[in-house]
C-alpha cells in the first residue's frame, strides 16, 4: 500500500454569543416576565444601564417537544450578582429582562426530570437585544453514562479476537474457552460481555443472551452493539415494551442506525402501535440502502396488520419489483399471496418478530455509519434559525477562546482497526502519541490557524499501516474562519440536539470549483485537496461545537479513496489554574475505504496541558464520553503529563 497521510485543518471550541432568530410557535402564549429589582450601587444595576438584554428560556423534553409539565428556571450571573427565577408554564418561555452582558448560568428543575444546568454568555451585539436559550430535560429514571471506556490489554484483545473468530466459524466450544479466559481477566468489560451474549444467542439461549447484553449496558450505557442486540432479543422474547425503551435509548445517541429503527418498528408493531411502527420502518428503509428490503417487508406487514391492505400490497409489490433477486423478495411474495387468499390481517403479536432472525447480530454488520446526506437528523419544526448568524457567532466564539493562546498539548490514544469483508474486526493495533497544537492568529484579518503535530511531526512513520491523520482539533474551528468558510455553502437545518444538549444543526458542502483546504491527503510525492460535505452541531446556548461529521463530497478516484467519514465529539475541559475552560475534542472516529480496504480509527485525547502567552497551565484530563448534567467538568482516570 502507498504511504499516505490525511491532514485535516480546522478546530473545536466555541463560547456563546447572542443570536437573534425567528421563533414561530414559541410565543403562542405570553411569556412569564421576570424583571430584577434595582438597588442603588449594585454592580448589576450599572450593567442594566449599559446593555440590558432580554433572555427567553424555553424548556423541552429530550425528544425536542415542549415540556408538558411545569418547571422552575433560575438565571444567575456571578460577576454581576444577579439572580432571577421564574416558572415555565405550558409552552410559554420565561423571559428575564435587563440581564447584564457576561457569563451566566441557567438552572432548570421539574418533577420527574433531572436537574439541568446550562452555561450561557449574554451578548448585546445583535439588535434587538434578545437571546433565546433552549434547555432539554432528561428523565429522572435515565441511567447515567459511564465515566470512561474500558481499558483493553493486549492479552485480553487476543482472547477476544480468537473468540470472535470461533463464533464466526460456529466453533462454540472454542469460543467459550476464550471467553472464559477473557472474563477472568476482565469480568466487567462490556465488549467481552457482548461476545458472551453472542455465544448464548448462537446456542438459542435467549434469556442468557439477554442477561449478558443487559450487564454490558449496565456497565457502559452507550455500548451501541449491546443495546442493539438487547433490543433484538427482547423482540424475540416478546418483551415489546422493554424493547421500545432500549431502542429509543440507542436512537438518542445514533439516530441513523437502520437496524435500530427496524427493531423499534418490530417492537412497536407487537404493541399494536402501528403509527410509530410504520414511521420507524420507513426510516429504516431510507437508511438501509442495500439492506432496505427487510424494512420494506416489515412495513408491508405493519400496514396489513392495521387494516391498510392496499398500502401493504403496494409496499410488497414494490419490494418484489425493485429487488427481485433479494432473498427477502421470497418472503414478500408469500405475504402477497396471503393477502390475496384471505381477508384476515396478520396476527399482530407476530408482526416483526419473524423478521429478525435473518438479521441477527451475528450476521454481517455495517462497517461504517451512513453518509451524512443519507438521513438528515430530526429537528424541531417550530424553530427557525439564520445560517449567517449561527456561523458568525460560532466564529466569534472560537476566536475569543483561542486569541490569547500559543499552544497546548495532549496525550492521544489511537486504535487502528482493519475491517474484514464481513464487517468484523480483522486486526486491531494501538499506539499513544504526544499531540501538540500551535495556535496562530493573522494580525490583519484576525483569522485563526492551528498547526497540529504528533510526536513533533505528522506521526506517519509510527502510525499503524503508515496511515496518519491530523487536524482533529482544528476542524471544528476552521469551518467558521472566513478563509475556509468562503468555499463552503452552509444551511442551518433547525433546532436539534446532541446527547441531550440543544443544538443548531448546520449542514455544509464545499462549493464546486473552489478549494477549502479543510481536508488534505498527502502521499510521498504530492498533496491532494479533498472536497468535503458534512454537518456540525453547535450549542444554541454557548455556540460551542458539540459534534462534527464529514464525508467526501465526491469519491477521490485518483487516491482510490471511496469513503472518508470523520466523526468528532467535543466537550468542556477545565483549566484549573486559570479557572477557565476550552471546548476540545474528546474522541474522534474515522472510517476509510482506501484501495478497496476498510479501516476504522478511534482517537481519544486526554491529559491536556495548556500553554498561554504568559504561563503554563495544567488541566484535568477529559472524559471521552459526555458528562452528567450535574457536573460539566470531565475527568478521566489517566495520569497527568509529567
Amino acid at each position: 500500500m502507498k504511504r499516505v497521510k490525511a491532514i485535516g485543518l480546522g478546530c473545536v471550541i466555541l463560547s456563546v454569543q447572542l443570536l437573534f432568530f425567528l421563533v414561530s410557535g414559541i410565543n403562542a402564549q405570553d411569556p412569564v416576565v421576570q424583571t430584577p429589582n434595582r438597588t442603588s450601587g449594585n454592580s448589576a444595576d450599572q450593567a442594566f444601564t449599559q446593555s440590558p438584554v432580554s433572555v427567553y428560556v424555553n424548556v423541552r423534553e429530550l425528544n425536542g417537544l415542549a415540556l408538558e409539565h411545569s418547571a422552575n428556571v433560575v438565571l444567575s450571573c456571578p460577576l454581576s450578582g444577579l439572580r432571577l427565577s421564574g416558572p415555565v408554564r405550558d409552552i410559554s418561555p420565561v423571559q428575564f429582562t435587563h440581564v447584564p452582558v457576561g457569563d451566566c448560568n441557567v438552572e432548570v428543575t421539574s418533577d420527574g426530570f433531572k436537574r439541568a444546568l446550562e452555561r450561557i454568555t449574554v451578548n448585546d451585539s445583535v439588535v434587538p437585544r434578545t437571546q433565546y436559550v433552549f434547555v432539554y430535560l432528561r428523565p429522572a429514571t435515565e441511567v447515567g453514562s459511564s465515566t470512561a471506556r474500558p481499558l483493553v490489554t493486549a492479552s485480553l484483545l487476543e482472547e477476544m479476537d480468537k473468540a470472535s473468530e470461533a463464533l464466526r466459524k460456529g466453533k462454540l466450544s472454542d469460543a467459550q474457552k476464550h471467553l472464559e479466559k477473557a472474563l477472568q481477566s476482565s469480568p466487567n468489560n462490556p465488549d467481552v460481555l457482548y461476545l458472551n451474549g453472542l455465544l448464548q444467542l448462537q446456542r438459542q439461549n435467549l434469556p442468557a443472551a439477554e442477561e449478558q447484553f443487559r450487564r454490558a449496558v449496565s456497565i457502559y450505557p452507550t455500548h451501541e452493539r449491546s443495546l442493539l442486540a438487547l433490543g433484538e432479543v427482547q423482540v424475540k422474547l416478546q418483551e415489546s415494551e422493554s424493547a421500545t425503551h432500549t431502542m429509543e435509548t440507542l436512537l438518542q445517541q445514533d439516530s441513523t442506525s437502520w437496524r435500530a429503527h427496524l427493531v423499534a418498528a418490530a417492537a412497536y408493531a407487537q404493541l399494536k402501535n402501528y403509527s410509530k411502527a410504520a414511521k420507524h420502518a420507513e426510516r429504516a428503509m431510507s437508511l438501509g440502502g442495500a439492506n432496505s428490503g427487510a424494512a420494506q417487508l416489515l412495513l408491508g406487514q405493519i400496514l396489513a396488520a392495521e387494516g391498510n391492505r392496499e398500502g401493504a400490497r403496494k409496499a410488497l409489490q414494490d419490494l418484489v419489483a425493485n429487488k427481485p433477486n433479494d432473498p427477502i423478495a421470497g418472503s414478500a411474495r408469500q405475504a402477497l399471496a396471503g393477502l390475496d387468499k384471505t381477508s384476515a390481517a396478520p396476527e399482530p403479536s407476530r408482526v416483526g418478530a419473524e423478521m429478525l432472525p435473518a438479521f441477527s447480530v451475528t450476521s454481517m454488520r455495517v462497517w461504517a455509519p451512513p453518509d451524512v446526506d443519507a438521513a438528515p437528523p430530526s429537528v424541531s419544526a417550530d424553530v427557525a434559525c439564520s445560517d449567517t448568524d449561527v456561523i458568525q457567532q460560532a466564529g466569534l466564539a472560537a476566536n475569543r477562546q483561542f486569541q490569547n493562546l500559543e499552544r497546548f498539548v495532549a496525550t492521544e490514544h489511537i486504535e487502528h482497526e482493519e475491517i474484514a469483508p464481513d464487517g468484523q474486526s480483522a486486526r486491531l493495533r494501538t499506539r499513544d502519541f504526544n499531540y501538540m497544537v500551535f495556535v496562530e492568529q493573522d494580525k490583519k484579518d484576525k483569522q485563526l490557524y492551528l498547526d497540529e503535530k504528533r510526536d513533533g511531526g505528522t506521526g506517519v512513520d509510527e502510525f499503524p499501516t503508515s496511515l496518519a491523520t491530523v487536524g482533529l482539533v482544528g476542524l471544528g474551528i476552521d469551518l467558521f474562519q472566513p478563509g475556509f468558510a468562503k468555499a463552503l455553502t452552509f444551511k442551518c437545518e433547525g433546532l436539534g440536539q446532541w446527547r441531550g444538549k440543544a443544538a443548531w444543526v448546520v449542514h455544509f458542502t464545499q462549493k464546486p470549483g473552489e478549494r477549502s483546504f479543510l481536508r488534505l491527503w498527502q502521499t510521498k510525492i504530492r498533496t491532494v485537496e479533498v472536497p468535503l460535505k458534512g454537518r456540525v452541531w453547535i450549542s444554541t446556548n454557548s455556540f460551542d461545537v458539540l459534534h462534527v461529521e464529514t464525508d467526501l463530497r465526491d469519491p477521490m478516484k485518483e487516491l482510490e479513496l471511496a469513503r472518508d467519514h470523520i466523526s468528532i465529539d467535543y466537550g468542556p475541559v477545565e483549566f484549573k489554574k486559570s479557572k477557565t475552560e476550552l471546548w476540545l475534542p474528546w474522541t474522534a472516529e474515522i472510517f476509510l475505504d482506501l484501495h478497496s480496504h476498510h479501516y476504522h480509527h478511534r482517537h481519544t485525547l486526554s491529559n491536556y496541558a495548556l500553554f498561554d502567552v504568559a504561563t503554563e497551565n495544567r488541566i484535568s484530563a477529559p472524559k471521552n464520553v459526555p458528562v452528567d448534567d450535574d457536573d460539566k467538568t470531565p475527568t478521566q482516570p489517566n495520569k497527568k503529563p509529567e
